[in-house]
């Protein structure tokens, strides 16, 4: 029996390879098949094959926007559940997210437990 099956697939996306990581690893071990892309173009390649659950995407990748990716999942799939991560806070950058589908939206530094927290709240 194929354990992967089981396990919910999460799509993290963040220009940070060190956060990048140790994040998946930390959501590993609490049960998520992580993908990780480092940029916005991969992360729309891996999204559109695999069909992620869930979205972890930071919200400055690189000289991209974040938000870009938010629209791309949510046309993709109405149900994929994406957290918003930023170290650049801002109400507008927030509201944006909420607004294109995004279900939370969380200042770095986010420890793995809180970013479940969040993919739970929904």
């Amino acid at each position: 029996m194929n354990q992967e099956l089981d396990k919910p697939r999460l799509l993290l996306v963040d220009d940070d390879i060190t956060f990048c990581s140790v994040l998946k690893l930390a959501l590993e071990k609490r049960s998520y098949e992580v993908i990780v892309a480092n940029d916005v173009e991969t992360g729309i390649q891996l999204a559109e094959i695999n069909e992620p659950e869930y979205a972890i995407i930071d919200l400055r990748i690189g000289y991209q926007s974040g938000l870009e990716l938010v629209k791309k999942l949510i046309s993709l799939d109405g149900n994929t559940q994406i957290v918003m991560l930023t170290g650049f806070a801002s109400i507008a950058t927030a509201v944006e997210a909420i607004k294109l589908g995004a279900i939370h939206y969380l200042t770095k530094p986010a420890n793995a437990d809180e970013i479940v927290n969040a993919l739970k709240k929904n």
